[in-house]
């Protein structure tokens, strides 16, 4: 025991000759940052079922943030993203996201891919009390209650179930709505929305039934929603087990309207819902869609102009879609923070610099603001009906 008393005291008597106190020893404001670099780190599916949303995510962050480095950086340092794969499995991304704070001690978090994977982190963060910033999950639990080191760029899934049954009940008058959602935190996080949608509306769901994560076993899920009989199901998932569970409805001669919050990947998903699945154009017609960002073809604004030029020079492979577009606007968010930060570059003031931005026009007409009490950045959702050559067309906003 006085074993352990004097290594303490001399752990002490080292902080305080260096004139360091406890927290800056252990918890570094300033970790990741040199006078050349700053060092940021990312958790996201690269390969398997969520494989595409985590690599173009990334993508569209790298686009803009390799120009950025190529025309010197932010105050003379370039920035570096570890960027590194959990397979939208849960565990990994606590594994990986606790090495990318004690041991590549990173400067900040960004980019994280999914519901159940970036949920088991928000104690890390806390506890390390680093920033994580453009999370591609509209989970409610990531912004209530507030949580200081989280700042979400996209809008919520509460937005967009507010907006699927906005459109559902108040446009078309349909009465009965069920749900068929992945069994995890990001099912329940959609379906609480929906439920609270509707109870402003004084309905409730006509149904409800859950399938695995990681499968493509809809069929129970089928068997339990048909009889209900059902206007429109709202539909929480990856999209080869939605596009399945359409498919099946299709050949049922179940003819509701379907939608899916945009976590699903809107271009796989168009590409599944065309390609394999051979869905019927008058089903396609009934589905929707919702996204928290512009379409990635409207050229008319400029960030999407320079997202597709800048896309085209460093991933001339990738095709323009809206998670890369996201990923874009999460780098510009964060370029634009670090440059208000200053020279003298650290947590606090990276983060007072992001709840210093009121009204930014990023460029895709609608501006971003966050502040103290308000980490929630952008606000509106849009809505996308996919066409039958795999395409799709925004019918509003």
């Amino acid at each position: 025991m006085r074993k352990h008393v004097l290594i303490d005291f001399m752990i002490m008597a080292i902080i305080f000759s260096s004139g360091c106190t406890h927290k800056e020893m252990y918890n570094s404001s300033t970790n990741g940052v040199t006078d050349n670099e700053i060092v940021i780190g990312s958790s996201a599916a690269l390969e398997g079922e969520a494989g595409f949303l985590g690599t173009q995510l990334i993508h569209g962050s790298l686009a803009y943030l390799n120009e950025i480095n190529a025309q010197g950086g932010i105050h003379g340092r370039k920035i570096r993203l570890i960027s590194y794969d959990d397979q939208y499995d849960p565990s990994k991304t606590v594994t990986n996201t606790q090495h990318l704070i004690n041991t590549d001690k990173v400067f900040a978090l960004f980019d994280y891919v999914g519901t159940p994977t970036t949920v088991k982190i928000i104690d890390l963060v806390h506890q390390a009390e680093i920033p994580l910033l453009g999370l591609f999950t509209g989970a409610e639990d990531l912004r209530t209650p507030f949580r200081p080191y989280i700042f979400n760029i996209r809008d919520s899934y509460y937005a967009e179930a507010e907006a699927a049954v906005s459109y559902f009940v108040d446009t078309l008058g349909f009465k009965k709505i069920a749900v068929m959602y992945q069994e995890d935190d990001f099912g329940l996080a959609v379906l609480s929305g929906i439920q609270l949608a509707l109870e402003r509306r004084n309905m409730a769901l006509a149904a409800t039934e859950t399938y695995v994560r990681g499968t493509t076993d809809v069929e129970n899920a089928m068997r339990a929603i048909k009889p209900s009989g059902a206007e429109a199901v709202m539909m929480v998932g990856t999209y080869r087990p939605l596009a399945k569970f359409i498919k099946i409805a299709q050949d049922e001669g179940f003819s509701p309207y379907f939608h899916s919050v945009s976590f699903v990947g809107l271009e796989p998903f168009a590409k599944e819902l065309t390609d394999k699945q051979k869905i019927n154009p008058s089903v396609l017609n009934k589905i929707i869609v919702t996204q928290v960002v512009p379409s990635p073809f409207s050229l008319n604004l400029p960030c999407v102009k320079e997202y597709r030029e800048l896309i085209k020079k460093y991933y001339p492979l990738d095709e323009p879609n809206s998670v890369a577009l996201e990923g874009f606007i999460n780098a510009k968010v964060m370029v634009e923070a670090l440059e208000r930060a200053g020279k003298s570059l650290s947590r606090e003031k990276f983060m007072g610099a992001l709840e210093g931005m009121h009204n930014f026009d990023i460029g895709i007409g609608k501006q971003l603001s966050f502040d103290t009490l308000n980490h929630q950045g952008l606000k509106g959702v849009y809505y996308i009906i996919i066409t039958e050559n795999g395409s799709y067309i925004m019918v509003g906003s």
